[in-house]
């Protein structure tokens, strides 16, 4: 890869550039246990039904639907049949067999009638309300039928996806080895985040400890190289220790100053290439390849780190895994203030929402905008995309954001 120190390149560019340069892991099984964030290397197939036969949806009577259809139905009760069980009797006409949810449909019934709707007298039941043929039935295959794809390949897993795999007896889930990705914070003057003091002119290390997090959504195993002084030899030492993984991602060293030693140490390797991208904040950023790792060299600043993973890596690591979703879902809001902008430059602008307009969300900055502020992104619900060559956004006009987290813990004066 060449040294690119030349024009600045547009965010889709860049990033089908890095896209371009992933490939495909291996595929392995896993425990249905340890499978959830993993992503599906094939299609997913049912071999059963589910549920597998006609069973009750609710407490109350197994019975044909011809003998309810009319308030006052007095029935003989033949039996009773709990969750697990099943029995032989024929429910006939004129007969009621007493069910529990889940149990299986006795022979002969075709509806089930709530315990809420009936009168118990002895041996009989008296049904109070008319009820109509199937009520309460649930059918044989009616959540999954047998050969239905249930999953496609791509798809990452959810707790509720892992749920449906175990109702199908897909035990063993054919996943996509997840990426080993070395990480480390670049810099003297960074400390420990559980440093009790600081030293003057030194900061606290918030990068590493929000990149093992944000690698950590992504379903990767990781190694924390820890902090690597701006020392030629230790930074060599470190990137050679991260070339064994499958990736490696560092911060710092990557703009124009003289003490940027990332870029120093890396220029001599031709498959690393330096970027000037045109986004704020994450203009400087490197990309290519040190060893068989890929290579993530992002800035510095807090909020830079955040963008330039979001955009690059994450996408990145998702493909790796065989994912068929790789950016963050996008949604239409309306802007609740004027965001101006570099029109030179696609912007990140942190938001969060903060009520609805005619049904469309309404979004306002989050805090101050610069890109060491890292308390407005936690208090953000996404990214206002403020594209490049708009410039402004005025209030009250549409704009794209970019969702990494969902306003679930406020409310609404309006009830939404």
């Amino acid at each position: 890869m060449a040294q690119g120190a030349g024009r600045v390149k547009p965010l889709e560019e860049a990033r089908a550039e890095v896209l371009s340069s992933v490939g495909l892991l291996d595929v392995e099984e896993v425990p249905i246990w340890e499978a959830r964030g993993r992503i599906l290397a094939g299609d997913v197939t049912a071999r059963e039904n589910v549920p597998p036969w006609a069973n009750s949806a609710m407490d109350g009577f197994a019975v044909r639907g011809v003998d309810v259809a009319d308030a006052g139905s007095v029935l003989d009760v033949i039996g009773d049949l709990p969750a697990g069980s099943i029995t032989d009797a024929e429910v006939g006409p004129g007969q009621a067999i007493k069910i529990m949810t889940g149990a299986p449909m006795p022979a002969g019934a075709d509806t089930v009638v709530r315990v809420e709707d009936t009168r118990v007298d002895g041996s009989s039941v008296t049904v109070t309300k008319p009820v109509e043929t199937g009520t309460a039935v649930r059918p044989a295959g009616g959540d999954v039928a047998v050969d239905d794809v249930v999953f496609a390949a791509g798809t990452r897993l959810t707790p509720m996806h892992v749920g449906v795999l175990a109702t199908i007896g897909v035990g063993h889930p054919l996943v996509y080895r997840r990426p080993r990705v070395a990480f480390m914070s670049t810099g003297d003057e960074l400390t420990p985040p559980e440093s009790p003091g600081l030293a003057p002119g030194a900061i606290r290390d918030s990068n590493r400890p929000m990149l093992l997090s944000l690698l950590e959504d992504t379903g990767v195993e990781t190694v924390d190289l820890g902090i690597v002084p701006d020392d030629i030899a230790a930074l060599r030492e470190a990137l050679d220790q991260g070339s064994k993984a499958d990736v490696v991602v560092s911060t710092g060293g990557v703009s124009m100053g003289d003490y940027d030693v990332t870029k120093l140490v890396l220029q001599g390797d031709a498959r690393v290439d330096f970027w000037q991208v045109a986004i704020q904040p994450a203009k400087p950023f490197a990309f290519g390849h040190i060893g068989d790792a890929l290579f993530f060299g992002l800035p510095g600043n807090p909020v830079s780190v955040l963008v330039s993973f979001e955009q690059f890596a994450r996408p990145a690591l998702l493909k790796m895994q065989g994912a068929r979703a790789i950016l963050r879902p996008q949604i239409v809001a309306r802007a609740g203030e004027v965001f101006d902008t570099d029109p030179e430059k696609t912007v990140f602008v942190r938001v969060l929402v903060d009520g609805w307009e005619e049904g469309i969300p309404r979004v306002v900055r989050s805090g101050a905008q610069a890109s060491n502020v890292l308390s407005s992104a936690a208090a953000a619900d996404g990214f206002a995309l403020v594209r490049r060559g708009t410039g402004q956004v005025g209030k009250g006009e549409e704009v794209t954001v970019e969702m990494f987290k969902w306003p679930e813990s406020r409310e609404w004066a309006d009830g939404r």
